[in-house]
């Protein structure tokens, strides 16, 4: 795996974790820690109360310093991190490595939460939400919207299964987009 793939996994292990975190219930979790106070100790108690913020807390802070170390072009037009200087960047890899050692994995997108990102991304492109299809394959999910915006014409987004990414995609026919998606992630693109 590059250097790079390696930044890739590891930004959709934090995207994963914070999105796991956003869509915990925080009333649910102030019920279950009510509900249970009497049977849990001094230091579970607090922590559960605060799990979600902590969690949430803890990506964003993860999210911030993966963005410094993304990878570009050096002035010798080598591919290295931008914040390092490196061809391997060390802070990625201690991140994944502690990611890996707790066991943290990408949780795949749904389909309501493909919505909710094309839905997002659809409304902050166009300066106002739009009606959406949403198709689901094997890779990720296919989102049309009803009629095609002007600002966004003939275009689709694919939202990545694994890492919830979007690509914007020409409006090619189903059986096409997944060819076509199913070759870029093999890089034959």
């Amino acid at each position: 795996m590059t250097a790079r793939e390696l930044r890739e996994r590891t930004v959709a292990r934090v995207r994963s974790t914070m999105t796991t975190a956003m869509r915990a219930d925080p009333h649910a979790l102030d019920a279950l820690a009510e509900h249970n106070a009497d049977g849990l100790d001094a230091f579970t108690l607090p922590f559960l109360r605060t799990a979600r913020t902590l969690m949430l807390a803890t990506s964003a802070a993860l999210s911030t310093i993966i963005t410094a170390h993304r990878f570009g072009r050096d002035p010798y037009d080598r591919m290295v991190c931008l914040a390092c200087g490196t061809e391997h960047c060390r802070t990625v890899r201690a991140i994944s490595d502690v990611l890996t050692a707790y066991d943290i994995r990408t949780h795949p997108i749904d389909r309501s939460e493909a919505w909710r990102r094309a839905d997002a991304w659809y409304a902050t492109t166009v300066g106002h939400p739009v009606l959406l299809s949403i198709e689901s394959f094997d890779e990720g999910f296919i989102a049309r919207p009803a009629t095609s915006p002007p600002s966004v014409p003939d275009r689709v987004l694919i939202i990545d299964r694994n890492t919830g990414a979007l690509i914007l995609w020409p409006d090619y026919d189903t059986a096409t987009l997944i060819g076509q998606y199913h070759a870029y992630k093999n890089g034959t693109l």
